[in-house]
């Protein structure tokens, strides 16, 4: 924070980068990307107001974990207002295909809509498999495929900062995997991977949370309660070309559950996505 040190930091690093980036090289669109398992409140704060730095952070929240801020419901304030998205992972034990699921359905969606011009990435490697304070599961291979899907934004102008992680191998086989793929080697391949629907709702309030500010996220708005249904099926992204699919899964979700809220989304027929969602219902 401004005033005072929290957990092991003394200097925030990555916002001091992200300042020189704009006072020195007139970069307009920054994304910092935190996958520290802890909340980054520093730079939350920092940025909050600022729409010229896209803040994102996966972590845990919740039942005490420290630092206890990040809820979804943090969107950032004034011209900053959501350019601040907050992944809240309310329970420990998630790995490589919740985040990956994240990065498929949220991350990487609102990315290459803000189209950033540098990539700075707060790497903390404290959700990573046997991490004695982080309780999480993503392996190296996920940390280096989260790497490669970031290396497609900017151009591949992409800066990786070491950050926490308390478990001396974990973070060593984690970010050797992430400087492999910085040195252009492909990630290693994933076993199938099924995502705990126990994320679901943490991935669905959070693209709940930004559909009045990202296109990409208003598919959400339009399924309403049935969102979580839809998500443990099947990718997002891959429903939005797949109309007759979607349609499929939000009748049976109003069989289920009852009718899907209507909004109609009229204005949105310049969009491919609002006009696609405006067409499902209509």
């Amino acid at each position: 924070e401004s005033r005072q040190a929290m957990g092991f930091c003394l200097l925030n690093n990555v916002p001091v980068a992200a300042a020189v980036l704009h006072a020195r090289h007139e970069i307009s669109r920054l994304l910092v990307l935190d996958w520290d398992v802890h909340h980054g409140n520093g730079i939350q704060h920092m940025f909050e107001s600022d729409r010229s730095v896209l803040y994102i952070s996966l972590h845990r929240y919740g039942n005490g974990f420290y630092p206890g801020t990040g809820a979804p419901s943090e969107v950032g304030k004034g011209d900053g207002s959501g350019f601040n998205v907050n992944l809240a992972w309310t329970r420990a034990g998630f790995g490589d295909a919740e985040y990956l699921a994240a990065f498929d359905r949220i991350v990487m969606p609102i990315c290459r809509e803000y189209s950033p011009e540098f990539v700075l990435i707060s790497a903390g490697f404290d959700a990573a498999e046997g991490d004695p304070l982080g309780g999480m599961r993503v392996s190296p291979a996920g940390y280096a495929h989260m790497t490669a899907q970031l290396m497609t934004l900017a151009g591949g102008k992409l800066l990786v900062a070491l950050e926490g992680g308390y478990n001396l191998q974990s973070i060593s086989l984690s970010a050797a995997a992430v400087m492999r793929v910085l040195l252009r080697e492909s990630p290693p391949p994933l076993p199938p991977l099924a995502v705990d629907p126990r994320a679901l709702p943490d991935l669905a309030a959070c693209m709940e949370a930004h559909a009045r500010y990202w296109t990409c996220m208003r598919l959400s708005s339009a399924l309403g309660p049935h969102l979580p249904a839809v998500l443990a099926s099947r990718h997002a992204a891959d429903a939005m070309d797949d109309l007759s699919w979607l349609r499929r899964k939000v009748r049976n979700a109003e069989e289920t559950c009852g009718p899907v809220r209507r909004n109609g989304y009229r204005r949105g027929r310049q969009n491919r996505v609002w006009w696609r969602t405006y067409s499902i219902f209509h």
